[in-house]
């Protein structure tokens, strides 16, 4: 069984906070590598309370330099700092959200006890680790704004103990290390993981879009999304506003979903204008059944998909 894939709402709601609705932030978690899409204002309380912890392996994936995006990553770094934090953080983001952290932490004194490693947002494959990849594509906002697709790296194929078995391997560490992936030496030979194992099994795939229209190039880029998390504003009856202020409805969030071919849709960024959202979830179900309404402290596991 693969390791499980967590995606924990953290800030749901858009540009302003509500009483249940904190800003836009997301925690996707798989083993010790937590990765976080967004982190609005008081985000560092919201890791602290789903206990996501400060120390593991993070990387920090910024849409765009609207306020409610990004007014927390400085708390955040600087509780990381409080508590003795070593290791690095991946931040990728716009370009200019270098310079906005440096000008801060100097005005405010932060002095950081871990390095950041800053990689410049622009379309295509922006990180790489030994359990992901993560790719960027331009949304259609009112500034710069990015959407991400976080990828994990396919897994081996099914592991067929009697071809290991015929080819001399004996059972114990050597069938362990081609079940995942690893080539062995049996008296001399090499046995290479494709002879003892089925085809190579995709991994997940989380797609996010921070705040953005849809468009056709967002759908083809989420193609085939496990989970995709898509901007969620305002209602059909509210589309004036979506228009004017570059945002989604819920019915638009479901017909890109449909298009993209996802496996499951969660609506997010709502804005506070409405105190229940049941009817913005109606219409993009109406679309798209596969949706459901993020709110503060949801945690959603990916499965993996049909072998």
């Amino acid at each position: 069984m693969p390791p499980k894939l967590l995606v924990t709402f953290l800030g749901t709601s858009s540009a302003a906070p509500t009483k249940d609705r904190g800003l836009p932030a997301i925690a996707l978690r798989r083993e010790g590598h937590v990765i976080l899409m967004d982190c609005g204002e008081g985000v560092q309380r919201k890791v602290l309370e789903q206990s996501i912890g400060l120390g593991k392996d993070t990387t920090i994936l910024i849409t765009h330099l609207h306020g409610d995006h990004v007014s927390g990553l400085l708390g955040l770094l600087q509780t990381m700092s409080l508590a003795q934090r070593k290791k690095p953080v991946d931040i990728v983001g716009p370009a200019k959200l270098l310079r906005w952290l440096e000008v801060t932490s100097d005005l405010l004194h932060i002095g950081l006890t871990f390095p950041v490693r800053f990689t410049p947002v622009k379309p295509g494959v922006v990180l790489k680790t030994p359990e992901f990849r993560v790719r960027a594509a331009r949304a259609s906002h009112s500034v710069e704004a990015y959407a991400y697709l976080v990828q994990e790296n396919p897994r081996p194929g099914v592991f067929h103990p009697e071809k290991a078995k015929a080819l001399g391997v004996p059972e114990g560490k050597l069938w362990s290390s081609l079940q995942r992936g690893r080539s062995v030496v049996v008296d001399g030979k090499k046995i290479v993981p494709a002879s003892v194992t089925g085809p190579r099994r995709p991994g997940r795939k989380v797609g996010y879009s921070g705040d953005t229209r849809p468009t056709g190039s967002l759908a083809r880029f989420f193609s085939g999304c496990d989970l995709l998390i898509f901007d969620s504003t305002f209602k059909k009856g509210d589309q004036d506003k979506a228009l004017e202020r570059k945002h989604s409805t819920s019915a638009e969030a479901a017909t890109l979903a449909k298009k993209a071919g996802a496996r499951k849709l969660a609506l997010t960024h709502f804005s506070a204008r409405y105190t229940k959202v049941g009817h913005l979830v109606s219409e993009a179900r109406q679309v798209f059944p596969g949706t459901v309404a993020a709110y503060d402290g949801l945690t959603l596991e990916v499965p993996s998909p049909p072998s």
